[in-house]
């Protein structure tokens, strides 16, 4: 399995098979904490290769700044199935998150599990300014 895409953007939507993103970012700024961020989606296109069809699962967890979750992890199921090049399959993972609260700045991170086993992390960092 390879990642090709694991972003977090202002909207991300799966249609048909063809991933839309819109403004990719990696910081959000506030002048006081906790702050709400309205709503963002993390995009996410896997590439499995023939040999890896069948049922996978993944997970999402989102990490604060003392490596605690913050939410509830967010999992599901993947079925890939008949290859149809013959040589790999590509899924996209959608995930909208509305009224996300982060309670101090520092580094945040969303981390990407496949069959429990950790593949890849996201960094978010929440800047204080004034």
């Amino acid at each position: 399995m390879e990642i090709e895409i694991f972003t977090l953007a202002d909207f991300a939507q799966d249609n048909n098979s063809k991933l839309t993103i819109v403004g990719t970012f990696d910081s959000i700024n506030g002048k006081q904490f906790p702050i709400i961020h309205p709503a963002c989606s993390v995009a996410c296109r896997l590439r499995f290769a023939i040999k890896e069809g069948g049922d996978h699962s993944f997970k999402l967890r989102l990490i604060d700044v003392n490596g605690k979750e913050t939410i509830q992890p967010i999992e599901g199921n993947i079925k890939i199935g008949n290859v149809p090049n013959g040589q790999f399959s590509s899924i996209n993972i959608v995930i909208n998150f509305n009224q996300l609260q982060f309670e101090k700045a520092g580094r945040y991170s969303f981390e990407l599990y496949i069959d429990g086993d950790w593949k890849s992390g996201l960094p978010l960092f929440l800047n204080k300014v004034e």
